[in-house]
């Protein structure tokens, strides 16, 4: 299974992506049959959104565990000063410019484990949680993240996801149509990505500069009033004038 890139353009369609690609490969390889191959499909599914209750309902009596990650806020902030232009993109064809503005933004998002005594109960909860610490918390888990989604386009990186935070976690037990469900609340996950606009707006460039051969600046000024002599101390006294 592949992991989808971060775009700077597209950015929370690929951050949100890219997180769900990410998760689902880590807990896929959490688990292995008697042979050693990963099988965590078949005991997670990962959604991107908090289960409404029609569809917590359909999932019920929760066969796997579901893991969900729902974004809560996103903090966005324009990088730069005065006209903010990342990129200018200069088309001498056209002999415009089409800059383009460049973003940072921080997604906050709500994570929850939900399972019941079908999908392993307690234990299940368990590990679900300890999988997610091994993804999201700690040195190794930001540079896995952040090396699994950065795009290369030219050599040049496109950048990636960045964890900033991922703390909380409480254990909490409820009853669903009869069925007991074991859940993890208030986890907070937050990742920093960069973003770039379209281009879009074009400006025009000034492609040359006529310079006037007979205006120069040299020891002697040409003026129309005739030449000011090169001043070589101080005072008025030094400062010439002649027809």
């Amino acid at each position: 299974m592949s992991i989808t890139l971060h775009d700077p353009e597209t950015w929370l369609e690929t951050c949100v992506r890219g997180l769900k690609d990410y998760a689902e490969i880590g807990f896929q390889g959490s688990v292995l049959d008697s042979n050693g191959f990963p099988v965590g499909e078949e005991v997670y599914e990962i959604i991107m959104e908090f289960p409404s209750t029609e569809n917590l309902l359909k999932m019920l009596p929760l066969s796997k565990v579901v893991i969900h990650f729902e974004i809560d806020d996103i903090d966005d902030r324009i990088l730069g000063f005065g006209e903010g232009h990342h990129r200018l993109n200069y088309d001498p064809v056209l002999e415009i410019l089409k800059p383009q503005e460049a973003g940072e933004h921080r997604i906050n998002l709500d994570v929850g484990i939900w399972c019941s005594s079908r999908s392993g109960g307690v234990t299940a909860r368990l590990r679900a949680y300890q999988t997610l610490k091994n993804l999201f918390y700690g040195a190794l888990a930001i540079d896995k993240l952040r090396n699994a989604t950065t795009q290369y386009i030219g050599g040049q990186s496109e950048g990636g996801l960045e964890i900033l935070e991922f703390t909380g976690g409480r254990f909490f037990q409820e009853t669903i149509n009869d069925i007991q469900v074991f859940r993890m609340i208030n986890c907070q996950l937050v990742i920093r990505c960069f973003s770039r606009t379209p281009v879009s707006l074009t400006i025009p460039t000034i492609e040359e500069i006529t310079i006037v051969p007979e205006l120069i600046i040299d020891d002697n000024l040409q003026l129309p009033m005739g030449q000011v002599a090169k001043d070589k101390g101080v005072g008025d006294d030094n400062a010439t004038k002649t027809p």
